[in-house]
């Protein structure tokens, strides 16, 4: 109630008050020329770092840029050089850890070479995602970042054209228009490693919560659960197999579907899922339902977020490092800004398997799990990621 008086009082009495106060004047190029002695075209040749002008003047145009506080106008500076300054970026889903860590890399990143960052979220759906994508091309961004793009060659051609400079990371097309670059990862690779561990362990009824099947990841990663189930001789079976969205929402959803179509003696004795916010929910269903993890089952999943550190049991997970991830889409976007003739490429992203207790074949002691929390605590602190760790 208080804030809602507070708003209508400002509404009344503070918003007139401040329209009738008259508006600062705008520091021009003519004005700080005039304070220079110099032409206006000095000014501008002085601010936009031109190599032929004398020592004398441009510190005499300097001196005048800081007395009259001149600030250069973006538009008009990008009218002359025919850039922006600004990057788009597109995630499917911002609340998810992964992206929140990976965007972070991406603006630390960005803001080391002076670009300002559009932020979209398409909640998955591509018809929001070509919205935004013709958004940010009308608007003039010098490049595009695009996570977990739904989009294939002929979207991304028909959106952006030939000549802006696009980084797709996981995303649904290998393929692109000639600025084009793909970071993708051995997610088919990841799921028949971390699989094939549950396998050695001695899990043999091993189910699946999988990621939306028109997505390419989610296709790769069943594909490499199902790799490793052939290598050890095991039978697929598609009963063992639940679609739902990568939330926490989806893997608790996902969890009392499967353990409630199984009878008693054929629950699953291992789970594998499309990425770690899954995993956390199904544990909290399992948790419902008085399993216990690992002894009853074994739950694994993907990605590695700051959480999967900090559930009990910690979970076992394939690691992907989103923070570096971010920075090097960067890297990556920044190279083809400064040589626009580079080729499109397919880039591969390592990943790392990070076996913790949730699996059943590795405890982490009370001196680890300290020690990971210390390292969690100091870099909060200093305001740096969880995602830039390398937690055990």
């Amino acid at each position: 109630m208080l804030s809602s008086c507070t708003a209508l009082y400002s509404t009344l009495y503070l918003l007139p008050t401040r329209m009738n106060q008259p508006r600062k004047k705008r520091i021009t190029l003519r004005d700080v020329a005039l304070v220079a002695h110099v032409s206006q075209k000095t000014v501008s040749n002085v601010i936009n770092d031109w190599p032929f002008v004398s020592s004398d003047t441009r510190e005499r145009v300097q001196r005048a840029l800081v007395a009259t506080g001149y600030r250069p106008s973006q538009i008009a500076r990008s009218l002359v050089t025919g850039r922006t300054r600004t990057i788009g970026i597109i995630v499917p889903d911002i609340a998810n850890p992964f992206f929140s860590a990976a965007f972070r890399g991406c603006e630390d990143a960005l803001s080391l070479h002076h670009y300002s960052v559009f932020l979209c979220n398409t909640d998955e759906k591509l018809d929001k995602e070509k919205y935004y994508l013709e958004s940010l091309v009308n608007r003039g961004v010098d490049g595009l970042i695009l996570w977990g793009s739904r989009a294939d060659h002929d979207v991304l051609a028909a959106c952006v054209g030939d000549d802006l400079p696009v980084v797709v990371v996981d995303g649904n097309t290998q393929t692109g228009p000639a600025q084009f670059t793909a970071i993708q990862f051995d997610n088919r690779g990841g799921a028949e490693e971390i699989v094939g561990h549950l396998i050695n362990s001695g899990r043999r009824r091993i189910a699946h919560l999988s990621g939306a099947s028109y997505r390419l990841p989610a296709q790769a990663r069943l594909s490499g659960y199902r790799q490793a189930l052939d290598a050890a001789n095991l039978a697929f079976d598609p009963a063992l197999i639940v679609e739902d969205s990568p939330t926490l929402a989806g893997g608790y959803s996902a969890m009392l579907k499967l353990l409630h179509r199984s009878p008693a003696q054929e629950l699953p004795d291992a789970l594998f899922c499309y990425n770690d916010l899954m995993a956390i929910g199904a544990m909290a269903a399992a948790e419902e339902l008085n399993l216990k993890i690992p002894a009853d089952l074994a739950v694994v999943g993907f990605d590695d977020i700051a959480p999967a550190a900090l559930v009990t049991p910690m979970l076992t997970t394939v690691r992907i490092a989103q923070y570096d991830l971010g920075q090097f889409a960067v890297a990556e976007l920044t190279r083809r800004l400064q040589d626009p003739a580079l080729p499109p490429r397919v880039i591969d992203y390592p990943l790392e398997l990070k076996i913790r207790h949730s699996c059943g074949t590795r405890r982490i002691s009370s001196e680890e799990r300290r020690l990971m929390l210390r390292q969690l605590a100091t870099s909060a602190a200093a305001g740096l990621p969880a995602a830039g760790l390398n937690p055990v």
